[in-house]
């Protein structure tokens, strides 16, 4: 049986197997099916990530979010604990923990049913997620158990079934090039 970080470097090989090109149009049409998803739709708020590397590319959801009038936030590390910071423009930004390009505002947010879109390495058919293994995500979703959890992965990081841990969180959906998946009860 693979490890966890056997599992995540061969997500990671994938992924960086892709050309630019590859990995622009994947994330516009990623993009596409999310704001046109009922979550994205009747969400005030949307959490987003700045993405790193060949991540999925969800930059241009918070253009139309803004265009819409919806509140944006993007996530800041401080030690072991991530937040979300609203942002209105990408001259917000600045490089932070990671290299990851991290709002430099102080308005924290916290709106409980916001839409938080996640990324990772991996996503399986029922919700499961692996990340990076620094854990952000899963400690901030246990905090914040109302926000809708939503991945945005290429088609080929969602497999059958990933082994969860204790302290694992599942994903209400996952997003890719093909649609949306729910698995909201």
């Amino acid at each position: 049986m693979e490890t966890k970080d056997q599992i995540r470097a061969a997500f990671k090989g994938n992924r960086d197997n892709l050309s630019w090109t590859q990995a622009r149009r994947l994330s516009m049409e990623i993009c596409r099916n999310i704001e046109l998803h009922p979550w994205f739709l009747q969400a005030d708020t949307v959490c987003l990530y700045y993405p790193l590397g060949k991540e999925v590319n969800l930059l241009p959801l918070a253009e139309t979010a803004w265009r819409m009038g919806k509140k944006t936030a993007f996530p800041r590390v401080t030690g072991r604990e991530m937040q979300f910071f609203q942002a209105k423009s990408f001259a917000e930004f600045k490089e932070g923990s990671f290299h990851v390009m991290e709002p430099v505002g102080n308005r924290e947010l916290y709106q409980e049913d916001a839409l938080v879109l996640a990324p990772g390495l991996g996503f399986d058919r029922q919700g499961a997620r692996i990340g990076y293994g620094g854990g952000y995500y899963d400690r901030y979703f246990a905090g914040h158990p109302h926000r809708y959890k939503l991945g945005a992965a290429y088609a080929f990081q969602l497999v059958e079934t990933l082994c969860l841990e204790e302290h694992d969180v599942r994903m209400d959906g996952v997003a890719s090039e093909t649609g949306v998946m729910e698995f909201l009860l």
